[in-house]
């Protein structure tokens, strides 16, 4: 009951301090890549992600875009206010026609 209430105590203390002996990795640039993957294959994935975050970002701009332009077009068209700017004016925000 003891180690359940010690904050310090790790599952490795609960095997019975069994460690699993770790070797320091033998090339700094080699333990940061992936399993399978050689510096120049990690490097075009790196690019490929790049160039779809790119696109996927123009994607929701031009999408955001035609909101916006449909949103002007049906305020323009039906005379409404944009939200917040008119609460509590006492004029309409149109005049009367």
């Amino acid at each position: 009951v003891a180690f359940l209430t010690c904050p310090c105590a790790s599952l490795k203390n609960l095997r019975g301090g069994e460690e699993e002996p770790q070797a320091p990795p033998k090339d700094t640039k080699a333990a940061t890549l992936p399993n399978g993957m050689s510096r120049e294959e990690f490097e075009e994935y790196q690019r490929q992600l790049l160039e779809e975050k790119i696109e996927r970002d123009k994607a929701f701009a031009h999408k955001k875009a035609e909101r916006a332009a449909v949103r002007m077009h049906l305020r323009d068209k039906y005379h409404l206010a944009q939200v917040g700017t008119h609460v509590g004016c006492p004029e309409p925000p149109y005049p009367p026609r």
